[in-house]
């Protein structure tokens, strides 16, 4: 039997730019998991809390209708497309999955667990199928899953939870992955223009998170924003947040808290610019009062992934601060989340 936990993601800085080719994003894998089990069975089966469904094989490839459960489904679809081009004859098994990633009302936090369902039902299959992967063929066949069933992302939550910790993150070319769809040894074989993931040390601070009480879909926040891509402005917007992007990851490195708190402050700003010109809510009511708390105390804080729904943050200096920070939050009617940023002990 093989049993693996896939860590759930945060966007730090260079969300929305990060949706074009070449642009780069930064992002930490947190402590909430998607587990997976997969083992020999008598038939094909994948259950969760969510659903359940069977399935049979056909040219050694999944039939599958994408109604429901349809992130899983294509990871299993994907991962026999793999190994059917490795040559490897599949087993019949069951996979049961479990996330960590919702609150008791079943609401999510917005950390990535479509992209960590993905991510763990491929792993799961091909080691139990003995196929070692690496890292990047990973994010690879998690970036055709997503292809399969036309929700994609930037990648950047595929890229956190697949190599964990600080991730450093610069965009693929979609259209050039396209054109290759379909043609697996060449997608998987050849280098991905603009692709890059890099893990960045870990610096010395801590972030606090906090949650909106509302869940936001990313999917929608990227149909709107391809409405966005063709005004004049988006391009002044691109060439900003790319500048404040690679500040931010110098000063990270360095451990410059200083730049780093002026470089999200600046982000933040080019987010309402982008919010007042798009007409897409990033900062609603929530977000708003969690960062005027945090900036009484005086630290940078702003809002993960699409906004308006699921997680903001601060970025604090001491685990001391990140307390009095969250005591705060408390006061102010809202809810911090105990997270970590995580990392895998290989």
């Amino acid at each position: 039997m093989i049993s693996l936990k896939v860590p759930g993601k945060l966007f730090i800085i260079g969300e929305y730019s990060v949706l074009k080719p070449g642009n780069e994003a930064i992002l930490v894998a947190v402590n909430k998991f998607i587990h997976v089990t997969v083992e020999e069975s008598k038939s094909y089966d994948f259950q969760s809390e969510l659903g359940r469904f069977k399935w049979m094989l056909s040219d050694e490839l999944p039939v599958f209708s994408y109604d429901t459960l349809k992130h899983a489904k294509a990871a299993i679809y994907t991962a026999h497309t793999f190994l059917k081009y490795k040559g490897v004859k599949p087993k019949v098994y069951e996979i049961k999955l479990s996330s960590e990633m919702m609150n008791e009302e079943n609401q999510k936090y917005g950390l990535g667990s479509s992209g960590a369902v993905i991510v763990s039902v491929i792993k799961g299959i091909l080691d139990l199928h003995g196929v070692k992967i690496r890292k990047l063929d990973l994010f690879k066949l998690a970036v055709l899953a997503q292809i399969e069933i036309n929700d994609i992302s930037s990648g950047g939550e595929l890229a956190a939870s697949i190599f964990g910790g600080w991730v450093h993150y610069k965009r693929y070319d979609l259209i050039w992955v396209m054109n290759h769809k379909g043609k697996i040894d060449e997608v998987m074989t050849l280098t991905w223009p603009f692709l890059k993931i890099t893990r960045l040390p870990k610096p010395n601070l801590e972030l606090a998170i906090c949650y909106s009480g509302m869940s936001q879909s990313t999917s929608q926040m990227v149909g709107k924003m391809n409405e966005v891509n063709q005004s004049p402005w988006y391009a002044t917007f691109l060439n900003k947040t790319h500048l404040i992007v690679t500040q931010f990851k110098e000063a990270l490195i360095r451990n410059d808290y200083f730049t780093i708190k002026y470089m999200l402050e600046l982000y933040r700003d080019q987010l309402l610019e982008l919010q007042a010109k798009s007409g897409i809510i990033i900062e609603s009511e929530p977000f708003k009062l969690m960062m005027e708390v945090a900036s009484r105390y005086g630290f940078p804080a702003k809002t993960s992934g699409a906004g308006y729904g699921d997680c903001g943050f601060a970025i604090v200096q001491s685990k001391i601060n990140k307390i009095q920070l969250q005591d705060a939050w408390i006061k102010a009617g809202l809810t911090p989340l105990e997270l970590q940023v995580w990392e895998y002990y290989e």
